[in-house]
């Protein structure tokens, strides 16, 4: 459950930010609908790609069998 939220972030993320940058139109992405300045768009988006990102880094790191 846990990768799929940060599936989700990460995808919102990066995609919403390239689309941002691209200049397109509200698309499906959630932040885009929301009535924010660019920048806090913008912002939001750098963070839902860290967060989703570090939630499926960390889920990674743990679920992993260690071998020494």
């Amino acid at each position: 459950m846990l990768e799929a939220v940060g599936l989700l972030l990460l995808i919102q993320g990066v995609g919403g930010l390239i689309n941002n940058l691209a200049g397109g139109s509200e698309s499906w992405f959630l932040l885009n609908y929301l009535d924010l300045p660019p920048w806090a768009r913008l912002t939001g988006h750098v963070l839902a790609i860290g967060i989703g990102g570090s939630i499926l880094l960390w889920r990674k790191v743990f679920r992993s069998p260690r071998v020494m």
